[in-house]
């Protein structure tokens, strides 16, 4: 099926989602009672003072019944239904877009790919050429210096023969630059990757170097899983306490 053909599909059952006034009047009906009690909920908690038995049951007692209503909502079968429709059409709408998405991306990295394999080509032949042209100025210099040099022990005039040496001092070649062809591409940007990474040496550093500790996220929750299967367990520079809830 072509992703235009599925966009139709899609359309068609997300239009097709709607709620009838019988179950629109089942849920008023069913949760209402629940919406009328929330604000009380929230008042309650808001000011309440456990500062003694008959507080501490009374609590205890709208902690069940809050507990009872979010259970009630939760397994509502309704709210279930609907809720599981319209999770599938997000899906499918993610789905869709996925198939237009991936193999879009996949042709542009194909293609991008071999336009970088060329131009890393084209720049190792240029970095090839460079050293090529500049191995022949740096000869040709040297060659010069030489005849020069030359010059200069043939002379018997000490003055002329220090002025042919200077001569031949200054000559240097030119630094020669050969660049490779280069093709702009948007989205293309150079990146730093790790290529190795010694743990040893890096929690070995870590002690002595603080600004690196904003590269380690230490996992609390998984110390405190780890605590509670294990209550003998002692992590150094951690201290645990237990809490109710």
């Amino acid at each position: 099926m072509k992703q235009i053909d599925e966009v139709g599909l899609v359309i068609a059952d997300t239009n097709a989602v709607a709620v009838p006034n019988a179950i629109r009047e089942q849920l008023i009906a069913e949760l209402g009672p629940i919406a009328d009690r929330l604000e009380g909920y929230v008042t309650y908690a808001n000011n309440i003072k456990v500062s003694n038995d008959a507080e501490a049951v009374d609590a205890v007692a709208m902690c069940n019944q809050i507990l009872a209503d979010a259970k009630l909502v939760k397994a509502h079968d309704m709210l279930t239904q609907i809720t599981s429709g319209l999770h599938n059409l997000h899906r499918r709408w993610v789905g869709l877009r996925d198939a237009f998405v991936t193999p879009l991306e996949a042709s542009r990295t194909t293609i991008r790919s071999k336009v970088l394999a060329w131009q890393a080509a084209e720049q190792a032949k240029a970095a090839a050429e460079q050293r090529r042209l500049q191995a022949e100025a740096d000869e040709k210099a040297r060659r010069e210096r030489a005849r020069l040099e030359a010059e200069a022990a043939r002379l018997k005039t000490p003055g002329k023969q220090e002025a042919r040496l200077a001569q031949a001092a200054s000559v240097t070649a030119p630094v020669v630059m050969v660049t490779a062809p280069k093709v702009e591409m948007r989205g293309v940007s150079k990146v730093w990757k790790i290529k190795t990474f010694d743990q040893d040496v890096f929690f070995a550093a870590l002690a002595a170097r603080p600004d690196l500790r904003g590269y380690v996220e230490v996992e609390q929750a998984r110390m405190e899983r780890s605590r509670a299967a294990n209550p003998t367990l002692e992590i150094p520079g951690v201290e645990f306490h237990q809490v109710i809830r």
